[in-house]
């Protein structure tokens, strides 16, 4: 696919620079790159920007498109070595190929060579084409995801298609020529391609035109639920723990004079005799009250605290 693309831009922009007359180029200067944010794919009336990029200094720039330098009623938004072009109101008239060049501002005034070139396309001149999975329903991570881009019509000139994700920059991917569908593969998928799929298709040739965007298809990846299910667990892991740590000591004092002992007889009450050192003749026990709390480790929950009879014998 990437290698048809280069191919077909590659005769275009020979027939760009062959139209670009005897101008005086540097060669030294280096090649600016040009970009189109959001999109080099819009919706007509929407605005486009066109970012021309060099590592050069003290530079003026310009943009063509084909052979012809593009007006601004405005200098174009630039900074060193960057140049915003904005593009508003997009028609159908606004696709083509453009390209960005710059010029020194210092004597003697030569041009660099012209960036590579942008396609850039406004959607709406033809049919929307229909989108449709091979796989039915919840499709399970690592599987291969094929979808199917088909023509609403029959003609017998080839056009170019490209598959969209919603809140992607690009084109997922763009393959052809074809008459009348394709098939675009995605290969082991994980969740992250999960999404809204539309795909849209185009002529190779001026003006450019391209279609209306199908309708969204919604590809649903098996695993988010699964990975979300796994980091609620290992956070309960982590709380039970903690919990068992904090709650299941016995609050034996420091001096280890008193101790906490079970009994099995009564679940409810426990009463437990505890003997510091030698039981003083006579003495009279005086009774605490201590509370021993359960943890249920497997739900994470505390359960209802049980009272504990201390006699100490004073």
């Amino acid at each position: 696919m990437a290698a048809m693309m280069s191919q077909l831009l590659v005769v275009l922009y020979t027939g760009l620079c062959a139209g670009r007359g005897n101008r005086m180029t540097d060669e030294t200067l280096p090649k600016p790159s040009l970009s189109a944010w959001p999109s080099w794919i819009m919706p007509p009336k929407s605005n486009v920007t066109l970012q021309c990029h060099t590592s050069t200094n003290d530079v003026n720039f310009a943009l063509r498109k084909g052979n012809v330098p593009v007006e601004f009623p405005q200098s174009p938004d630039s900074t060193e070595g960057m140049a915003r072009f904005l593009l508003t109101d997009l028609q159908a008239s606004s696709s083509g190929l453009y390209t960005c060049e710059y010029y020194r501002r210092d004597p003697p005034q030569r041009s660099s060579q012209p960036s590579d070139i942008l396609l850039l396309l406004v959607t709406g001149e033809f049919s929307k084409p229909s989108l449709q999975a091979h796989q039915r329903g919840v499709v399970t991570a690592r599987e291969n995801v094929t979808l199917q881009c088909q023509r609403p019509n029959n003609s017998f000139e080839s056009v170019k298609f490209a598959l969209l994700k919603a809140g992607a920059a690009e084109p997922i991917r763009v393959q052809g020529p074809a008459k009348k569908k394709m098939n675009f593969s995605l290969r082991s998928v994980t969740v992250s391609d999960a999404g809204n799929y539309s795909c849209v298709y185009f002529l190779m040739r001026a003006p450019f035109w391209a279609s209306e965007p199908s309708n969204h298809l919604e590809i649903t990846v098996k695993g988010t639920v699964e990975l979300t299910l796994i980091v609620i667990f290992i956070l309960l892991f982590i709380l039970g723990v903690f919990l068992i740590y904090k709650y299941t000591q016995c609050g034996a004092a420091p001096n280890k004079m008193t101790k906490c002992s079970r009994s099995s007889k009564d679940p409810q009450e426990q009463r437990t005799s505890v003997q510091p050192g030698k039981e003083s003749d006579g003495g009279s026990p005086v009774c605490v009250y201590l509370y021993v709390c359960r943890v249920c480790t497997f739900a994470c929950c505390l359960c209802p605290c049980k009272h504990v009879y201390l006699s100490v014998h004073m």
